[in-house]
């Protein structure tokens, strides 16, 4: 009886490179490829965490110029020449978001606003109106600007508040 020769994984005539197995410069750059993939996979994650922050801010800072515009027309229809009214710049106020259950701050912002006279092309006409924009800008505790790229953005509003005709 002839005793049979077993070789493990390798055909006999072929050298150990040509087994079909993954080397160490594979593997090494398989890996790579995969980390830069999972950093990429984290920073979606992280913004991914990050909407619903940055909706609520928005959310907020837009309700905050609503509410300056909409006191400010109050204003208007009442009185004309309020002094929240003259042509320039007002402001800033602060403004501050709290969370009504806990009562712990959400968000800060400075409201400040622009009025302009609203200009008729025709020289013989005065037209009794303004041009109000509202800016919200969101501000840390200490009143600095706060300017976290993605997460805080500045809110414009503009409104044109005029008289009826009588």
């Amino acid at each position: 009886m002839k005793a049979k020769k077993v070789h493990f994984g390798i055909r006999p005539g072929r050298q150990l490179a040509e087994s079909g197995g993954f080397g160490l410069i594979e593997t090494l750059m398989s890996l790579i490829i995969m980390s830069f993939g999972m950093l990429a996979v984290g920073q979606l994650l992280f913004l991914a965490l990050g909407g619903p922050a940055l909706a609520r801010a928005k959310s907020t800072a837009t309700v905050a110029a609503q509410d300056k515009l909409e006191f400010l027309a109050d204003a208007y229809r009442q009185n004309a020449d309020a002094p929240d009214l003259t042509l320039g710049a007002h402001g800033p106020e602060v403004v501050e978001v709290r969370n009504p259950i806990e009562g712990n701050l959400l968000n800060r912002y400075n409201v400040s606003w622009i009025v302009n006279p609203v200009p008729d092309p025709r020289p013989w006409k005065v037209i009794h109106a303004r041009c109000v924009t509202v800016t919200v800008t969101p501000v840390g505790t200490d009143g600095v600007r706060n300017d976290r790229a993605p997460w805080n953005k500045v809110v414009n509003m503009t409104s044109i508040f005029s008289a009826r005709p009588d």
